[in-house]
């Protein structure tokens, strides 16, 4: 599990909780983004113990706990961007709130989203919104969680029942769960068709929250030693995603991928014939306060202040990790990327059908574009039979032009007409590096590792050598890495670019860049350097290639920009030219090129036919042409970097 926090915790709160819970062997690390938080304070301390040890409760069976920890304040893309690139933790939760919508942090949602990661947010202590809703408490690609107030028959009991969590006036401000509507976002696809007439809830905008969960009565240990009762939907939050870690390891078990955004599933049981046995439904209190007197109140089924409410345990479970009689695997499609024409870094995937029914099936894939192939595409299955089915990359998409396809193909049971979606993603001519010039404005698209303290994107011109943004690197000490894994292709030749910049000179330092483990380049202690090209023709040996630069200024900064890689392709042809042969190909444009030529191999005597030349441009072109001779001879085409 991921926790986003601005500020940190004392360890041994964690491990005196741990032992009153009866937890043990779970490991909680701390990532330190933008330096991190050295000394925790008294205010926020309690508010990262609350999750931590709320994550473990829910949850008993987690490996591992990673506190995103940032000093307070830090922009949200730092964290939101590192939780995303970690690709760790497939539940995340935040229980902070600050600030206006922000679109950079929506498409790191997205990104959370699309790659199978839950993410839940409390959605506020202040009772009914009546304005502009704080970030991110309104997000339409996250999970929105309030809070009840929970009674059992006793200490250890059954459940009783819940009502809104709303302690109502306290030292002058109104305290409970928050949930109204949106005046920055649109109703989202999940929400639209419920009757909003008895919650007061909005048809055209976003409404908030999505669930609940208790949020009143919560034992904690926190800063250095102190315990207490906590209420608040920061409570909640890392309930629900500990929970979203039961329902993931249930679905692990079943062979599925992980739920990833909850939401739509949620509305769809919502919507449906198992709500009342997946949800206990919350119908009586409210989130009144003095500015709203009126709104809102819990009701039958869905309402703004604890959505559907809370999960009904495993009845929940079962309902998002169903059992279903064709079972595919693997879980995922593929993503694959190359130059316009290919290669391509993937060209097939292979599934296997399971029959776990006593009865025969019947299944049909339904393909969704031209440059997919499915073979076989339907077939029939007796009881316990499995049948392999692969998907691959049809002659269509050498012919595409840049841009990025998304396709799905649907397997489907035509025996109960269930249906399974595997999506897959083509980048055509697309930018083997994500964010390589940083302009994102965060390390989106990287993963730090190593000594990550000093990192940081930077709009300083020091820092920057082209556009408005670079990275400025000052881990001090040992070696931090900004790291990126590219789906490149076996064999093909690719040409690594990227600029490094060293303007105050001091020492010490050390620069270096890695190619799936081997060391290209490592400088220590270099003097005084303006921005500095450094270029490498390398090769890859698979399917997924791992970049690497890693840096270490004790005393002052590095700057890194602008970091490419590119296939070479070429794609050589011959025709007749007025004074001999044509030689054509489709040029690299960071490249340039010589024509050499000797007329015997034993012992090889090269010589330029040609000077150098810069390409650009694209499309099969005739550029050189090649004197007629009596003999024969043999010809070699060689690159280096562009001027």
């Amino acid at each position: 599990m991921g926790l986003l926090q601005f500020d940190g915790f004392y360890v041994d709160d964690i491990t005196a909780y741990e032992t009153l819970a009866g937890r043990s062997n779970i490991v909680v690390q701390v990532v330190p983004i933008d330096g991190g938080v050295s000394t925790p304070t008294s205010d926020g301390s309690g508010e990262v113990s609350l999750d931590i040890e709320m994550a473990i409760s829910m949850a008993p069976g987690l490996t591992k706990v990673l506190v995103y920890e940032a000093p307070n304040p830090s922009p949200w893309v730092d964290l939101l961007s590192r939780m995303a690139n970690d690709n760790l933790a497939r539940q995340l939760s935040c229980s902070w709130g600050g600030g206006s919508q922000d679109a950079t942090a929506e498409q790191i949602f997205a990104q959370m989203a699309a790659q199978g990661q839950s993410f839940f947010s409390a959605s506020g202590d202040s009772d009914a919104f009546t304005g502009a809703i704080e970030f991110p408490s309104d997000s339409t690609n996250i999970t929105q969680v309030g809070g009840t107030t929970l009674t059992t028959t006793g200490p250890h009991g059954d459940y009783v029942s819940e009502t809104v969590w709303n302690w109502g006036l306290v030292n002058g401000s109104y305290v409970g769960s928050s949930g109204g509507i949106s005046t920055y976002y649109t109703i989202p696809g999940y929400q639209k068709g419920l009757s909003m007439a008895a919650n007061q809830g909005s048809t055209t905008m976003r409404n908030v929250p999505d669930v609940a969960l208790t949020g009143d009565g919560v034992y904690v240990i926190y800063g250095n030693g102190q315990s207490g009762t906590f209420g608040g939907t920061s409570c909640a939050a890392p309930l629900w995603a500990g929970f979203a870690a039961l329902v993931n390891q249930q679905a692990a078990a079943r062979g599925q991928a992980p739920v990833g955004f909850l939401n739509p599933a949620i509305y769809a049981i919502g919507k449906g014939p198992t709500y009342a046995a997946a949800f206990h439904d919350t119908t009586t209190g409210n989130n009144f306060s003095s500015s709203s007197p009126a709104k809102f109140t819990a009701v039958t089924g869905y309402d703004l202040c604890t959505g559907w409410g809370t999960p009904a345990g495993s009845a929940l479970i079962d309902a998002l990790t169903p059992i279903v009689s064709l079972q595919l695997a693997p879980a995922a499609g593929f993503v694959s990327s190359g130059p316009v024409g290919g290669p391509f870094s993937v060209t097939t995937q292979s599934y296997l059908l399971t029959n776990a029914t006593a009865t025969s099936v019947s299944w049909a894939a339904a393909n969704t574009s031209s440059w997919l192939t499915v073979s076989p595409a339907s077939g029939l299955l007796a009881t316990g039979q499995t049948s392999g089915v692969t998907v691959g990359l049809a002659a269509a998409a050498g012919n595409l032009a840049a841009g990025v396809y998304t396709a799905n193909v649907v397997f489907t049971d035509l025996t109960d007409n269930t249906a399974q979606s595997r999506t897959f993603t083509l980048q055509v001519g697309q930018p083997l590096v994500q964010n390589g010039g940083f302009e994102a404005g965060s390390f989106s698209g990287w993963t730090l590792s190593g000594n990550t303290a000093r990192m940081s994107v930077s709009t300083s011109s020091q820092y920057v050598h082209s556009n408005t943004h670079g990275a400025k690197l000052g881990p001090s000490g040992s070696l931090g890495y900004l790291g990126q894994s590219l789906a490149t292709v076996a064999g093909q030749a690719y040409w690594l670019s990227l600029w490094m910049d060293n303007s105050s000179g001091r020492t010490p330092n050390e620069f270096c860049v890695l190619w799936n483990g081997n060391t290209l380049f490592d400088r220590v202690n270099s003097g005084t350097l303006g921005w500095t090209n450094l270029q490498f023709l390398v090769t890859a040996t698979g399917t997924a290639t791992l970049l690497q630069v890693g840096s270490r200024d004790d005393r002052s900064y590095l700057g890194l920009d602008d970091v490419s890689v590119t296939p070479i392709v070429l794609r050589l042809g011959l025709a007749p030219a007025a004074n001999g042969l044509g030689l054509s190909w489709v040029p690299t444009n960071t490249l340039r090129y010589t024509l050499q030529g000797t007329p015997t191999l034993v012992p090889p005597a090269w010589s330029n036919v040609t000077p150098y030349t810069n390409m650009t441009g694209s499309g099969l072109q005739t550029i050189m042409a090649v004197p007629s001779v009596s003999s024969s001879m043999f010809y070699r085409l060689l690159m280096a970097p562009a001027n």
